[in-house]
């Protein structure tokens, strides 16, 4: 009985990890979508030619931090154990990025990242529950 709960239990981490790792990398590829565009506003806007050659990198910086946010979840399908304890920690990261894109004007984003927050919230508290391998 406790094998079935555990792999339950397992089986649940496992999709909310995932969800929550899935939701992150679709986000950084609509975000580096537009890079291009970006970097051709910029090139052909009178800015200085300092900008024209950071604000392309800048741009690029949050789909980068996006993937390996995404990347850190799904390692944490590896740690079973201790799992929770990245996974709060990759809650609280995100929830953070879901402010600042809030705070920026973006209310989908925002939202996105909040789901993906709870995604990870909800796989560190059943993962918790899980016992040492």
């Amino acid at each position: 009985m406790q094998s079935s709960k555990t792999q339950k239990t397992f089986k649940t981490t496992t999709l909310f990890t995932t969800i929550g790792s899935i939701l992150l990398l679709v986000m950084a590829a609509f975000h580096g979508s537009g890079f291009f565009y970006v970097r051709e506003a910029i090139t052909s806007s009178n800015a200085e030619d300092f900008l024209k050659d950071i604000v392309p990198a800048l741009f690029a910086h949050p789909s980068i931090h996006l993937m390996g946010l995404s990347a850190l979840g799904l390692l944490t399908l590896w740690l079973r154990h201790e799992a929770y304890k990245v996974a709060w920690l990759l809650a609280a990261l995100i929830a953070l990025d879901a402010v600042l894109a809030f705070y920026l004007g973006g209310c989908i984003p925002g939202l996105l990242l909040l789901l993906a927050a709870a995604c990870f919230v909800l796989s560190g508290g059943k993962s918790k529950n899980m016992p040492s391998a």
